[in-house]
């Protein structure tokens, strides 16, 4: 099944080429994105997009602040929803926060989702590390970040691109299912 364009205000949120550029971050560097993501009213995130979960919409909003480094926030929206996909979204927001038994706890919780197999295809080549796995590893990609957190900071460049294809597809993901089921 085919996903559903982003909405105007997604798109222009997206735009940023140089978000995702820190494993943990200290905060959004950027405060008026994050307050426009604050102030767009549910129909802004949805557009024209029909949304057929609407318990999903919390994570699409949690999913740009996460973009834009603005982990509480992103969190805060995060705990609502319930179910695996729910998980793994708990697991990227915990892991970027440095929290990476949360992030264990809930990467055991989401298990395996439908992206996983096209996200490690797309990093294979880049991540060493990676390449040795059958499957996303969500959990090498904690420990990668545990690595990098104390001073293996080598695992920058592979840390950067594996947080921007795992975000790429997890949110592509979220939103396909939140629009069409």
């Amino acid at each position: 099944m085919s996903v559903p364009p982003y909405s105007d205000f997604v798109e222009r949120m997206l735009l940023f080429e140089d978000t995702l550029q820190k494993p943990l971050p200290n905060g959004p560097d950027d405060i008026e994105t994050i307050l426009r993501i604050r102030e767009a009213g549910d129909a802004a995130i949805v557009g024209s997009a029909w949304l057929q979960q609407a318990d999903l919409l919390p994570l699409l909003r949690a999913g740009l602040f996460y973009f834009h480094d603005s982990l509480e926030e992103a969190r805060r929206l995060a705990e609502s929803p319930r179910g695996p996909l729910a998980d793994y979204w708990r697991q990227m927001i915990h892991r970027r926060l440095g929290e990476f038994d949360l992030a264990r706890q809930y990467g055991r919780s989401a298990g395996e989702l439908p992206p996983f197999q096209l996200m490690l295809r797309l990093v294979k080549d880049e991540c060493p590390a990676m390449a040795r796995q059958i499957n996303w590893d969500a959990y090498l990609v904690n420990a990668l970040a545990e690595q990098f957190r104390f001073g293996e900071t080598d695992l920058l460049p592979q840390l950067r691109f594996l947080q921007r294809v795992e975000f790429q597809q997890m949110y592509r993901y979220t939103w396909r299912t939140a629009m069409t089921g």
